[in-house]
């Protein structure tokens, strides 16, 4: 005689609950049919399992003897069955997490890398997470992501980077600004002009590289939330306000209206890929060797 699993696994769970309604409901069958299946079994084993009466479920002598070797069977099944999916995952082609911050697309060197990788290793499985760097950083240093792309000198000593891009930093302004006039724009040029923010939690080292030399030169800083966005050039129209800005290129409607100027004060904001030190994710090193590349170019522009 052969006992079916799925019927060990019926007499467990009514043996728990001591109830075929909350065992039928635990097993997300109905309570007659989980009946009818338990006196299956027991026409199989030749005796009771449960002492039925109208106020209780028991077990009986012969359900109490069999329950242990019944609990053991279904914890052998249950590390069959993982061990099962554990070695079916690892036949499948590895996952690489990668972490991009906003508007990093705008990078053509991120871009470009993301795009080889993905044509020269098409069966590996890459996810994205969107999110301000530091926030990042700290994801791939505790192992929630394999590597990230990040914007400015937000380093940790738990990783390392290379470069894939740098971009110069450029005032925006209108055509009709005083400052449109001049080749180059210093920090000391905005002296008293309001100059578009982002919050500085979300990124503090770009926002000090940023903006804290404009503000000791007497720059008013005013937060915008829709920093680097459509909206954020609409502001400059509207307000005369100035905007810093290191990636983002006028819109062809509106280059006519908005002119860039080079910040001759600024360094230039590095693009970096990161990842822990160590040994590395298989598929993370793949995509490390090939950004090396982007390196070199970085370095040299």
């Amino acid at each position: 005689m052969r006992t079916e699993s799925r019927l060990l696994q019926m007499f467990v769970a009514v043996a728990d609950a001591l109830s075929f309604t909350r065992a039928a409901d635990a097993l997300h069958v109905a309570q007659p049919w989980l009946s009818a299946q338990i006196r299956k079994l027991e026409r199989q084993l030749g005796f009771e399992l449960f002492i039925r009466d109208s106020r209780r479920v028991a077990l009986s002598e012969q359900g109490a003897a069999l329950l242990a070797p019944a609990r053991a069977v279904m914890q052998a099944l249950d590390a069959f069955n993982a061990g099962a999916l554990l070695l079916r995952r690892q036949q499948e082609w590895p996952l690489l997490r990668i972490g991009l911050p906003p508007y990093s697309h705008l990078f053509a060197e991120r871009v470009v890398l993301l795009e080889r990788f993905a044509q020269i290793h098409p069966r590996l499985r890459i996810e994205t997470v969107v999110g301000w760097s530091p926030e990042l950083v700290e994801k791939v240093a505790d192992e929630k992501l394999d590597m990230a792309f990040v914007v400015g000198e937000v380093i940790d000593p738990a990783l390392e980077y290379r470069v894939v891009a740098q971009s110069s930093c450029e005032l925006l302004c209108r055509r009709d600004d005083p400052l449109a006039q001049l080749d180059v724009v210093s920090d000391r040029d905005l002296h008293g002009r309001t100059v578009l923010v982002f919050e500085r939690a979300l990124n503090p080292p770009l926002y000090d590289q940023l903006f804290n030399g404009p503000k000791r030169a007497g720059a008013v800083l005013r937060v915008d939330h829709e920093m680097m966005s459509d909206l954020w050039l609409e502001h400059i129209l509207a307000n005369r306000a100035l905007g810093l800005n290191f990636i983002r290129r006028p819109p062809a409607q509106l280059q006519e209206q908005l002119c860039a100027r080079p910040m001759i004060d600024q360094r230039p904001v590095l693009l970096r890929l990161a990842r822990r030190r160590g040994t590395p994710h298989p598929a993370t090193e793949l995509c490390w060797r090939m950004a090396s590349a982007f390196e070199g170019i970085a370095d040299a522009g």
